[in-house]
């Protein structure tokens, strides 16, 4: 299948890779058909592009490169929706947010994305007892990094 979007022009993807959120996600309840773009320049942020509106694209990245403690913490029926056999078959992504100021830029971790890849069936999720919010800024977390690797450094010397 062809389809022409805002910000990649005309990608090609195979019936069998659309991803069905039968809910939507929040704020974008009308749109159910998206397919997960690699991008080599934007690597390791992928983009979650809806094949049903052209401009309507995000940016997602899986949690656990930013965040290594990072926990799914759903609640066992809402994950039936998706029909699992194994938890191995799902795929969690968070969503992110780059306003303006690209300093701002924040993930979603209370409500990921959780992708059955066998059945190409998605929703997102919500954690509601998690100690999570939906803006987690990336600089911080950056600049985290950096200071515990530096104290590390230290330690070790």
């Amino acid at each position: 299948m062809k389809f022409v979007t805002s910000r990649f022009g005309e990608i090609e993807f195979d019936e069998n890779e659309i991803i069905l959120l039968p809910k939507g996600i929040l704020g974008f309840s009308q749109l159910t058909r998206y397919v997960v773009l690699e991008k080599k320049e934007s690597a390791p942020f992928k983009w979650l592009q809806s094949v049903e509106d052209p401009k309507v694209a995000f940016v997602i990245i899986d949690p656990v490169r930013l965040f290594p403690n990072y926990k799914l913490e759903i609640d066992e029926i809402e994950l039936e929706e998706l029909n699992y056999t194994s938890s191995r078959d799902l795929i969690t992504y968070v969503i992110v947010t780059v306003p303006q100021d690209p300093s701002q830029a924040s993930v979603n971790l209370l409500g990921p994305l959780v992708i059955n890849s066998k059945r190409r069936l998605a929703k997102q999720a919500v954690m509601p007892n998690s100690p999570y919010t939906i803006k987690h800024y990336l600089l911080d977390e950056i600049k985290k990094r950096l200071r515990r690797k530096q104290t590390g450094r230290k330690a070790s010397m």
